[in-house]
């Protein structure tokens, strides 16, 4: 067994570290579909096998790669269920505005890979929580209200695509008022 000393991390884990955040940025520049297992590995200066190591396939890295961003909606919906509907529509006003900006290179890759999202069990939980934020978001059952919704998330994160044409608090302030806008309040 490996000793560390405080604050340091094992190889294994810095590896791992290092393949998803390569991920991430082959995936934010070339799409997750042009990005093999081999340019993954390649940009991580390890082997494909290393890869296959730590990860089952390309499905288990993206997950890895989405995983802060599906920690944090899912405590979002966690926090919004015990709420009224009006306080969690709000909650999920705030929140949806900074998870966005945040999250602006996760963005980059949901919108790759949302035309086959729903067959990539690895992020089921995400897309499950992504839903019921929206549903949040619309603060009520109308089907309008809640494609408005789903129209404010889309339009939203496609600006958020764009990191380098507005500041976190252009792009904060923005949102805010276009969810306020399009949204009904409960």
């Amino acid at each position: 067994m490996a000793v560390t000393t405080p604050g340091t991390t094992p190889a294994r884990e810095r590896t791992r570290r290092e393949i998803v955040h390569q991920a991430m940025d082959l995936f934010q520049a070339r799409g997750y579909n042009a990005t093999s297992l081999q340019d993954i590995a390649t940009a991580a200066g390890c082997s494909k096998a290393t890869v296959l190591y730590h990860f089952s396939g390309k499905p288990a890295v993206l997950a890895a790669v989405l995983e802060p961003a599906a920690a944090d909606v899912a405590a979002l919906v966690k926090a919004a269920a015990v709420l009224s509907r009006a306080d969690a529509q709000e909650l999920a006003i705030q929140s949806f505005i900074d998870l966005a900006v945040v999250h602006r290179g996760v963005v980059d890759v949901l919108q790759d890979i949302l035309p086959v999202i729903e067959q990539m069990p690895e992020v089921g939980q995400l897309v499950a929580d992504g839903l019921q934020l929206s549903d949040y978001l619309a603060g009520s059952d109308d089907p309008l209200e809640q494609d408005l919704a789903k129209f404010a998330i889309n339009g939203l994160l496609g600006e958020c695509r764009h990191a380098q044409e507005r500041t976190d608090d252009d792009l904060r302030r923005l949102c805010d008022i276009a969810l306020r806008r399009i949204l009904r309040r409960a």
